[in-house]
């Protein structure tokens, strides 16, 4: 009898083992540092040093004169600070503490939806068909199906006919956060606001909203690993610690893939852009909804990511070829930033994202530009400069909402006045 009660119980636990979701990572007393690089010597030794020890590289690496976010764990803090010491690389602590930033912006599954919190997948989606259920003039679609079949959707908002669009994307990196809470930030004032140049902006144009390209990689993050950035596709490669998962999908669109960037051949890395162009589901239910519209209706085409502050502009595959129209789109830009400073002083950097960032191929404001023709593209590279990178506190959400929808407002006047929108 004994036994056999044992046994049951042996059972039930393995039973409930099963049905829980993994443990997410967390992070307590591992630090952020930023490394100054100055020089392509010193460029090549620290591209070798998570060879040697565990970190994670928060950017893909670039090049020299510019700085690199890097995690690591308390086990190695101290080789790591040695080894830059050593290599006379100048650094910084961004953060003493990752979990307890992280921590910091945890959130309640059952809060209503608001700018205040970072919210999870199911709360988003609910609030966007809240909005669809409740406005007449928005048409609310599911576009296509992840990987592991979520539902990717859209909301066009479109007040009178013959308006030219405006495409604005969000959260195809899973960690950045703010990208998907910004864009709904975004929606919401298109929707709710009572402000009346917001309202003449959706009388005169259509607005085409993709709040959350990658609900995969999203899910990811707030159920395992926050620090996840790809889709969750195995990819069909392997290396020691088991099969690679995923695809950088802002690298997987197909105008000049695969030109630029650093491990593009490594399949487990963080940024590797896939064996071929458009092979993710995701990036392919993108293009053919874009291109499912009239040639010449789409003319603006936004995709928000973090951080940094910028509006970066086509090419990003290249630090000397820039678009026909460049100067157009840098004084379309600049308008942009104008706006967006007014609020709360941050200042945003504008420029060919090869020539500010850092050349990398296949993105999709890219792909926008070359091969849909779209006259305005642009990614926007949301708060902050560093101070907290891709970790922003959920305190700042409604500040960059604000201050983003200030730049719209004075990018979409300006790009009238540029002919965009004829």
């Amino acid at each position: 009898m004994k036994v056999s009660v044992i046994v049951v119980a042996l059972l039930s636990l393995v039973l409930l083992a099963m049905s829980r979701k993994p443990m997410a990572t967390r992070y307590d007393n591992f630090k952020v540092y930023k490394a100054f690089i100055e020089d392509n010597e010193q460029l090549y030794e620290f591209k070798k040093i998570h060879q040697h020890m565990e970190i994670h590289m928060l950017h893909d690496i670039g090049g020299a004169n510019r700085s690199y976010d890097v995690i690591v764990g308390p086990a190695y803090q101290d080789i790591f600070e040695r080894t830059l010491n050593l290599l006379e690389i100048d650094f910084d602590v961004m953060i003493e503490d990752l979990q307890a930033l992280l921590d910091e912006s945890a959130y309640d599954p059952d809060a209503d939806m608001d700018w205040e919190t970072y919210h999870p997948l199911d709360k988003i989606y609910d609030w966007v068909d809240e909005q669809c259920a409740a406005h007449d003039y928005l048409d609310c679609q599911v576009i296509g199906h992840s990987y592991e079949g979520r539902p990717i959707r859209s909301v066009r908002l479109s007040k009178r006919k013959g308006n030219k669009a405006i495409v604005i994307e969000g959260n195809i990196h899973a960690m950045e956060w703010i990208s998907s809470a910004t864009v709904t930030f975004i929606l919401n004032q298109l929707i709710n606001s009572k402000d009346e140049q917001l309202q003449r902006l959706t009388e005169e144009y259509d607005w085409i909203i993709l709040p959350m390209m990658n609900p995969d990689g999203f899910v990811y993050t707030h159920e395992v690993e926050r620090l996840w950035r790809k889709n969750r596709r195995p990819n069909g490669f392997t290396n020691t610690t088991g099969p690679c998962i995923g695809i950088d999908m802002n690298r997987n669109f197909d105008f000049h893939w695969n030109g630029a960037g650093w491990n593009l051949e490594d399949p487990c890395d963080h940024w590797f852009g896939g064996e071929e162009p458009n092979t993710e589901i995701e990036v392919l239910a993108l293009q053919d909804f874009v291109s499912s519209f009239d040639d010449g209706y789409i003319r603006a085409y936004m995709a928000f990511h973090a951080y940094g502050q910028y509006v970066l502009l086509p090419y990003g595959h290249s630090n000397t070829e820039f678009p026909p129209n460049y100067d157009q789109m840098m004084r379309i830009a600049e308008a942009f930033a104008d706006g967006a400073v007014d609020a709360y002083g941050s200042v945003f950097t504008y420029g060919a994202s090869g020539l500010l960032n850092y050349v990398v191929s296949g993105a999709a404001k890219d792909w926008a530009y070359g091969v849909k023709n779209i006259p305005f593209t642009c990614t926007v590279e949301l708060r902050d400069k560093g101070t907290f990178g891709f970790f922003l506190p959920s305190n700042q959400i409604t500040e960059v909402g604000v201050e983003v929808t200030e730049g719209l407002k004075s990018l979409v006047a300006k790009a009238a006045e540029e002919g965009i929108f004829d």
